[in-house]
């Protein structure tokens, strides 16, 4: 394959692109359901995590440029909370400044609309204006908005509980469900995997899960996966591979290269 600037896109309005903005790099999909196996996956590094770093690594990508048809970009934040549905964004955006008073960046919200759940977070100052001035319309979204939902369809309203952990190689995200219902959703930064099992456990005992009842899935990193699974197998019976949706597949044959994040994006309409 052709490196992806050189890539030139037919009819851009008839395709999407989703994109994943952490403070190293910009990871990106692009796919139309009218083009079989058409998924294009890429990404572009940062220099740091400075607004005119991303700045940079956008406008240097060509292809993220032409004007598609829709355009979702998720972003990564560790400063967020959760509310009910019902809450006005107003009140969720005074109730998150509240909570981290020393941040003066962007604030946003988006609804978790399978699990009744608003999550609000902040993004840094500027970052908004940016992204809406460069791409068509976007749609913004934090980064535990594919997961929670996928994670939402995995569960079943029956007695089991379940935790679900998506992994990198340095981050971890997190969710339980109860009775079908999201009791948490959290993100951790780990140096080892040692620390991403404390942090998993710590919640697991906080939320009162039984270790010979209730279910532990992960998904993600296979590197993370592979060396955490037996350590967690210490304390918890039932710890298994979450599934991998089929339908990410019918996106494109190169689907698992891409971020796990972006192709759950990608499912959720």
């Amino acid at each position: 394959m052709k490196p992806n600037e050189d890539i030139n896109i037919q009819h851009p309005e008839a395709w999407e692109l989703l994109v994943s903005i952490t403070d190293k790099q910009v990871d990106y999909i692009l796919y139309t359901p009218s083009v079989a196996n058409s998924l294009i996956v890429g990404d572009v590094a940062r220099v740091d995590d400075t607004l005119q770093a991303l700045e940079d690594a956008v406008y240097d990508t060509p292809i993220l440029l032409n004007e598609y048809k829709r355009v979702r970009i998720m972003v990564h934040s560790q400063h967020f909370v959760l509310f009910p549905a019902e809450t006005s964004d107003e009140d969720c955006e005074a109730l998150l400044r509240h909570a981290f008073p020393g941040d003066d960046g962007d604030a946003a919200v988006c609804l978790m609309p399978q699990n009744g759940v608003k999550i609000a977070y902040l993004m840094p100052q500027g970052l908004q204006a940016f992204l809406g001035r460069t791409f068509n319309y976007p749609i913004l979204c934090h980064h535990l908005f594919p997961l929670c939902e996928h994670f939402k369809g995995l569960d079943h309203d029956d007695d089991v509980s379940r935790m679900f952990l998506n992994l990198d190689d340095e981050r971890m995200d997190l969710g339980i469900y109860q009775g079908g219902k999201m009791q948490c959703a959290n993100t951790y930064h780990f140096t080892n995997h040692q620390d991403a099992v404390f942090y998993a456990l710590n919640a697991w005992r906080n939320y009162g899960l039984d270790q010979l009842i209730d279910e532990l899935q992960l998904m993600g990193d296979r590197e993370s996966c592979a060396a955490m699974t037996p350590e967690l197998r210490k304390f918890v019976k039932l710890v298994m591979p979450a599934v991998y949706p089929a339908a990410a597949m019918q996106l494109g044959r190169n689907a698992m290269q891409a971020p796990l994040e972006l192709i759950l994006l990608a499912l959720c309409e």
